[in-house]
């Protein structure tokens, strides 16, 4: 099997096989996103897609969790898609659940019964880029959904049985408009109560300049290492969640946290006050991002 590069995976999806049901992202305009750039969306033929399933069921037969990459396998029709999850099934008999990247605009697109037919055939867990619940910046970053969809799309597949796992990007409203990022997002997740909740942080790197001068206007100015440290808390000290895995174990942020809500929120919040009083170790500058 040849993949159509670049190939990008969650890191929870590291032990994972990989299909690729699709080829780029089909909205690919958000600002901040790199990541399928060099690729122009498609759905992949089916009989192609079959050929890969076939040749990687014979070398991987016991094979217990599968990604099905790229951006947004979910832009597919409906009975593409359920044409691809029985052929899978069938193919994998140890096959224990799948997993996708789902876009806002996509969730909305189904309907709660068409993603039921999607929980049957054991797809389990969307990853969302969340990214943030300011309307004005989501606006601004081109995400293509508003705050208030986001939250419909999302709670549209917790209904019908899906575990979402969604994304936050610390950073993203610069050092104007963190508060406002924080808090807005938390309301957001808070709305949605996902089962797994992830901070990143923007790394914008040789692009920086470009970043805040042209593509967010020239009032943007990147927040620094004690900003974000200050945006996590504002954000995770609003956080009321029923049962969720917490993490900011990304290689991009400067402090790695492991936990659960609600237990762990106390105990979380200690940590970033450490932090924030140099008492806890950071991660070093040359280890993020690796």
């Amino acid at each position: 099997m040849n993949y159509d590069m670049p190939l990008f995976r969650p890191p929870s999806e590291a032990d994972s096989l990989i299909f690729q049901i699709t080829l780029g992202c089909s909205h690919n305009k958000c600002l901040f996103c790199y990541m399928y750039k060099t690729k122009k969306f498609r759905v992949r033929e089916f009989e192609d897609i079959k050929a890969d399933v076939r040749e990687m069921a014979k070398a991987y037969p016991k094979t217990t969790r599968i990604f099905l990459a790229d951006g947004d396998a979910l832009a597919a029709d409906t009975e593409f898609l359920i044409k691809v999850l029985d052929l899978i099934n069938d193919k994998f008999p140890y096959l224990e659940r799948m997993s996708v990247y789902a876009g806002p605009s996509n969730l909305l697109a189904k309907s709660v019964d068409e993603l039921r037919e999607f929980k049957k055939r054991k797809l389990d867990i969307l990853y969302l880029g969340i990214e943030t619940g300011n309307d004005e910046l989501l606006k601004k970053i081109k995400k293509g959904a508003t705050s208030a969809e986001i939250i419909e799309g999302s709670k549209k597949a917790i209904d019908a049985g899906l575990r979402m796992s969604t994304i936050i990007l610390l950073g993203l409203g610069g050092v104007e408009g963190s508060f406002s990022h924080a808090k807005d997002s938390a309301k957001v997740v808070n709305a949605i109560d996902p089962q797994f909740l992830a901070c990143l942080t923007l790394m914008l790197g040789q692009f920086t300049e470009v970043y805040e001068n042209k593509i967010m206007g020239g009032n943007f100015k990147s927040i620094n290492k004690q900003q974000s440290l200050q945006e996590l808390r504002w954000f995770v000290e609003d956080i009321n969640l029923k049962d969720c895995m917490f993490s900011t174990q990304h290689a991009s942020n400067y402090l790695p946290i492991g936990g659960h809500f609600p237990e762990d929120k106390e105990r979380i919040l200690k940590l970033i006050d450490g932090a924030l009083n140099e008492k806890v170790k950071l991660r070093s500058e040359w280890m993020r991002g690796l």
